[in-house]
């Protein structure tokens, strides 16, 4: 396909998965899960200033908003993966694929979609965050636009990552387990690593204690990790956007530009292997 229709199929498909969301429950209703958990943070974070007498506290609603952001985001990727999972287990994918539509095109229009609809959220959690600010006298730095671009990068990187999955699990069953799996080894690996050297610290064990070896494990899951999970490039350019390293920030913008790429590119191999 040439460009022009490639872009109009995927506008095609994109505006139907986006429309087909907001007329849903599911979007609407993890983005309120997403907020109140958020605002619960806040809160706490300002009853905690409150009760140690904090006078100033470093971007308050940064914690808050990320988090709000990976939940999303986390729904809208597995979203994704059950929809194209799906549509290929009833034939509709074949037909589309042998229609008025390719790999490429197909799967930019998912992408797109779910950039719509985090783009819905971001504008939300603006609105929510200048009523909290209103209402509890915090002030809210213009920067927390540059994490929300932050977290609809991040976004399109692990819904890419979402589409890879489905590419590569024969069955809707398949792509959900593959999806949910690995995501649940990076959550394992990345919060472990925090638990253990906690454990370290307390227990102050020596050179032979097993403690140690699987801290240096978890290390290194985690450095590959970096390189793999939006998020953890996420994490550090926020913290880089605190410290005034715009350099830094551009540099893991990149690296989320980097990872959303190779899992597009993997999910369209993955979808076109499977309906040769």
């Amino acid at each position: 396909l040439f460009l022009a229709p490639r872009l109009h199929a995927a506008w095609v498909i994109a505006a139907r998965a986006s429309r087909s969301a907001f007329f849903g429950l599911g979007f609407y209703l993890t983005a309120a899960v997403a907020l109140l958990l958020a605002t619960t943070l806040v809160l706490n974070n300002l009853a905690f200033a409150d009760e140690n007498t904090l006078i100033v506290m470093v971007r308050p609603l940064y914690l808050p908003v990320f988090l709000a952001a990976v939940l999303v985001s986390l729904y809208l990727s597995l979203n994704a993966t059950l929809s194209v999972a799906r549509e290929r287990d009833r034939g509709t994918l074949r037909v589309l694929l042998f229609g008025p539509v390719d790999a490429v095109s197909y799967l930019g229009g998912r992408l797109l979609g779910q950039l719509i609809l985090f783009a819905a959220f971001a504008g939300l959690a603006v609105v929510w965050a200048g009523g909290l600010a209103a209402l509890s006298n915090m002030n809210v730095h213009v920067d927390l636009l540059a994490v929300l671009v932050l977290g609809l990068v991040a976004n399109a990187a692990i819904v890419s990552f979402g589409l890879l999955a489905a590419g590569w699990g024969r069955t809707s069953r398949a792509a959900l387990v593959l999806f949910v799996v690995i995501v649940l080894l990076a959550l394992v690996f990345q919060f472990g690593d925090q638990i253990i050297l906690q454990l370290a610290n307390r227990v102050q064990p020596n050179r032979q204690d097993p403690i140690l070896f699987l801290r240096q494990v978890l290390a290194g899951a985690n450095y590959l990790l970096l390189w793999l999970s939006p998020y953890a490039q996420m994490a550090r350019a926020m913290d880089a956007l605190v410290v005034g390293s715009l350099s830094s920030v551009f540099a893991h913008l990149a690296a989320m530009l980097g990872q959303m790429i190779v899992y597009f590119a993997g999910a369209v191999y993955a979808l076109q292997r499977s309906e040769l």
